[in-house]
């Protein structure tokens, strides 16, 4: 008699459990990868990239090669975000799942609107999506840059656009930024959003046509929720030398002469110290230690010549980006937000809407001290006299 209730109560217990009846199997979810959003004539347009998740997976484990670099694109209008996403999902087979979403692109247009920080309160209450989602903008197709397959055999879900981590640490020149640095600095007084901006280019090849590829050399300042100014390549080569998240990146020497060269740098430590002067202005002084190996060597140039040169080369990047950037009120350098963080009394006195004023002699020393660490593959027969390992 105790078996046959023991019985009953497990069976009893059994029925009342939910199990997974109402969980959605993977397979049967679409997938977004990116978001595209561009404003014309009144309206927002989205464009949603989705990918099949197939193609991350090994085909000795099931996976689908072809689905590897397989995109589609879906686009739809609406008076709001909100509206021209769920216009959208009325076109789609399945439900969409947000949490893999990698990256958003925006047009001019949509940021002159205000785009960025409504999109960033989206995205950011929505409870699938996730705070490691980068930020592009670009002034050509967004569609056209989210139909862009990477090179060949490489998931697009490892795309520039969904992963730009591993590209920016073997080329460290513009830093690439996620929602939850967006957010950050959104919150800063007078904030000043740097985000990359995005080109189509042809300087790939197939065996039978040229194929588009994106090229990330310029950067959207955003301000007061919109653009302030667009800084080229040649302003960012001083920008990454203070960026902390510099990793390595190649520096061009004595140019325009036959003595042209290029290295390395790499190991790069710097630290920017604010100096308040008895008359109460504050300046700045930059202190730079990086490591550099030369690739290719020309034989004519000593290592006295090297090092001097490369000292020379970063001080001239880096005047040249904080000038371009000083006249346009463009806190590339952060100097405002250095000051508070050292005196927040002393930033108090001189601040205003969150900036503190800066002149042309506001960096009062740029210290740099090079170290040749090695010569490539060439360290273990030294080139240079007192070659160091």
């Amino acid at each position: 008699m105790k078996k046959t209730k023991s019985a009953l109560i497990f069976l009893l217990c059994v029925f009342f459990l939910t199990g997974c009846w109402d969980s959605n199997e993977p397979e049967r979810l679409v997938y977004a990868n990116g978001l595209g959003i561009d404003y014309k004539n009144g309206k927002i347009i989205v464009h949603l990239q989705i990918i099949n998740m197939k193609g991350l997976a090994k085909s000795e484990s099931g996976g689908d090669p072809s689905s590897l670099s397989a995109a589609d694109v879906g686009t739809a209008t609406g008076n709001t975000l909100e509206e021209a996403l769920f216009n959208l999902y009325h076109t789609v087979d399945r439900r969409i799942y947000w949490g893999h979403l990698s990256f958003v692109i925006f047009s001019e247009e949509a940021l002159n609107m205000g785009g960025l920080k409504y999109t960033v309160d989206f995205l950011d209450r929505y409870r699938e999506t996730r705070y490691r989602v980068y930020f592009f903008m670009t002034k050509d197709s967004i569609k056209d840059a989210m139909l862009i397959s990477p090179i060949e055999n490489i998931s697009i879900a490892f795309s520039k656009l969904s992963d730009p981590d591993d590209n920016y640490h073997q080329s460290s020149f513009i830093p690439p930024i996620n929602l939850r640095e967006i957010i950050i600095q959104l919150d800063e007084p007078a904030y000043q959003v740097a985000i990359p901006e995005l080109k189509i280019t042809e300087q790939w090849s197939g065996q039978d046509k040229k194929e588009k590829s994106l090229l990330i050399e310029s950067v959207t300042i955003i301000s007061k929720n919109k653009i302030k100014d667009f800084l080229p390549k040649n302003v960012m080569n001083g920008g990454r030398l203070v960026n902390k998240d510099f990793v390595r990146d190649s520096v061009t020497l004595f140019a325009g002469t036959k003595k042209d060269a290029s290295v390395i740098l790499y190991d790069k430590k710097s630290k920017i110290t604010p100096i308040i002067e008895r008359n109460g202005k504050v300046r700045f002084d930059v202190n730079l230690k990086v490591k550099a190996s030369v690739e290719m060597i020309k034989n004519d140039i000593t290592r006295q010549q090297y090092e001097s040169e490369i000292k020379r080369s970063i001080k001239k990047e880096i005047k040249k980006t904080y000038q371009y950037t000083q006249k346009r009120d463009i806190e590339l350098f952060k100097l405002s937000k250095l000051l508070y963080r050292h005196d927040s009394e002393a930033w108090k006195r001189m601040e205003s809407e969150g900036m503190i004023p800066l002149d042309d002699d506001s960096l009062r020393s740029i210290w740099i001290e090079v170290e040749l660490q090695d010569t490539g593959k060439q360290k273990l027969s030294p080139i240079f006299e007192g070659q160091r390992d």
